[in-house]
């Protein structure tokens, strides 16, 4: 939750002060883990980041321990005590839903209905948080996918989402 976090934000600023991004117009966007690291980034500095996307990401650390496919096994909650730990207060401190008090960039999240390896229920965390906080996000679920978007026309739904959300948030 932190030393990834800031790898990014320290490559982010590399970009700025060498001249190839433009600091008033940056997006994050990630999936799975990767989604969880879009928003936590722009919880951790977030004035560097517009907008962020968030694509079938897990955002609420405690809840992997209760939902999906990776608890359901001995070796998953191996996995999971050895990669994120068990301190409650450490796992809330570093998920993106416990923090959006933090967040100023809006957010994009797509997620399968069916994803087992993030579970909707991290979309629906995420979500109830952001609603709570009244900030601004927009969500897509693709009810019938799961760990990633194979059918054609979710695909197309994805990208055009995306791409509206960056034209509304960045001067493109």
């Amino acid at each position: 939750g932190q030393n990834v976090q800031h790898d990014i934000i320290d490559g982010v600023k590399l970009l700025i002060n060498d001249g190839t991004v433009d600091k008033d117009n940056i997006c994050i966007m990630g999936a799975s883990f990767g989604g969880y690291s879009a928003l936590q980034s722009a919880i951790i500095e977030p004035d560097m980041f517009k907008c962020a996307i968030g694509l079938m990401g897990v955002y609420d650390l405690p809840l992997m321990y209760e939902e999906g496919d990776t608890q359901a096994s001995s070796y998953g909650v191996n996995y999971l005590k050895t990669v994120i730990g068990t301190d409650e207060a450490e796992l809330k401190a570093f998920s993106p839903a416990y923090n959006v008090d933090k967040l100023k960039a809006p957010v994009l999240i797509v997620h399968g209905g069916e994803d087992e390896r993030a579970p909707i229920e991290q979309a629906e965390s995420l979500e109830a948080a952001l609603k709570k906080a009244k900030h601004p996000y927009e969500i897509t679920i693709l009810d019938d996918e799961g760990h990633g978007f194979y059918k054609e026309e979710h695909r197309t739904l994805y990208y055009k989402k995306v791409l509206a959300f960056l034209d509304d948030h960045l001067k493109l």
